[in-house]
């Protein structure tokens, strides 16, 4: 499929409005996935910082359980698909943040996935030298370090003087819309730092309080986690994709 035409993009820069919600309420892994693929559903663009309600470890959509579990085993560990792409991440440690971007209007589309990474890293990396974390953009991928996210650092990753990855992200693109899964480890921000993130990404913050974001997200939440992240066909290396061929 040719590329679309630079006129028919959206740039990368300053949103004119985000929404800023600091989920105060711990989720399970099914359900932060949940909760990050509703907001991507909304006509307008979300920051969500998240945590945990036990241990866990997340993995992109084209990789399995079984490889998830061999890397990063542990008792009581909840291993969970995430609807974005990239490498398996160890939630035990650091903050999770999700960005979405509404599908537009207009019927234009967003700039390539390499311009949106470094535009959101971008502004992250701002926020993080703000809050007493020197960083840089890595310029070019590292040497391949394997199927940990962490230990494979790529374009536009963020990492430390010494080439330590610090943050990295996953993507995907549904119905003109984009979910960007990211997460921060290896640094203690100042306090303040995710709102420095949001006053970097927009032109203007609407704060959001509470457990739920808007009346009924409870309800859909709980359908979306029965529905999609909480079945066998989810879970296992099928999850819609591909129908196991009979023997």
């Amino acid at each position: 499929m040719a590329d679309a035409p630079r006129s028919s993009l959206i740039p990368c820069a300053s949103l004119p409005r985000l929404r800023f919600w600091r989920d105060p309420l711990p989720r399970d892994g099914y359900a932060n996935m949940a909760a990050d693929e509703l907001l991507s559903q909304r006509p307008e663009a979300w920051l969500r910082f998240y945590d945990w309600a036990r241990p866990s470890v997340s993995f992109g959509y084209f990789d399995t359980v079984q490889v998830a579990a061999k890397l990063f085993p542990g008792e009581g560990i909840e291993y969970i698909r995430r609807w974005t792409g990239g490498g398996i991440v160890d939630h035990r440690h650091g903050y999770t943040y999700t960005l979405t971007l509404p599908a537009p209007a207009d019927g234009r589309m967003y700039a390539p996935s390499r311009e949106l990474y470094r535009w959101i890293h971008g502004a992250l990396a701002q926020a993080l030298r703000a809050s007493g974390v020197p960083c840089e953009l890595l310029a070019s991928d590292a040497p391949d370090g394997g199927r940990s996210c962490w230990a494979s650092p790529v374009e536009s990753d963020i990492t430390d003087a010494a080439g330590h990855k610090l943050a990295g992200a996953g993507q995907r693109r549904h119905r003109g819309a984009v979910l960007h899964q990211g997460l921060v480890q290896g640094c203690v921000p100042s306090t303040g730092w995710e709102a420095r993130l949001a006053a970097a990404l927009a032109e203007e913050v609407q704060p959001v309080y509470g457990e739920e974001p808007w009346p009924g997200f409870g309800a859909q939440l709980d359908e979306l986690c029965r529905s999609k992240y909480l079945t066998q066909e989810w879970a296992d290396e099928s999850h819609g994709r591909r129908r196991p061929t009979p023997r």
